[in-house]
């Protein structure tokens, strides 16, 4: 995921089809927008778990687990809403379902299917 996302800035849309950028910098920081809220904030590994913590009220964040579903497409599972350990693959309670889909920018998209709302 590393490779896959670091310096690279993806596009994608959440379940209920709310599209969004970001873009992860090599220096550990990350810039989001949507058509309704933009954020600066972190990035950081803890192992496979991949955070994203916005600083500002604005958004929150969580960790999350992104898998590799097509050439150009990863679905990201909630991992967790605190920035500190434990992570996990799927937080107690939480739905097994992706909450979010992205892809890389400069690369057409793999993920064929479209949001239902």
């Amino acid at each position: 995921m590393r490779a896959a996302f670091i310096g690279k800035t993806l596009d994608g849309h959440y379940g209920n089809g709310v599209t969004w950028t970001e873009a992860y910098l090599e220096n550990g920081r990350l810039d989001y927008r949507e058509s309704r809220r933009k954020a600066v904030g972190d990035w950081s590994f803890h192992g496979h778990i991949f955070c994203t913590f916005y600083d500002g009220p604005l958004l929150n964040g969580g960790c999350w687990t992104a898998i590799k579903v097509s050439a150009n497409c990863y679905e990201f599972y909630l991992a967790g809403l605190s920035p500190d350990p434990p992570f996990e693959d799927g937080a107690p309670g939480m739905a097994q379902r992706w909450n979010a889909r992205g892809w890389r920018q400069e690369e057409p998209s793999t993920c064929h299917e479209k949001p239902s709302v």
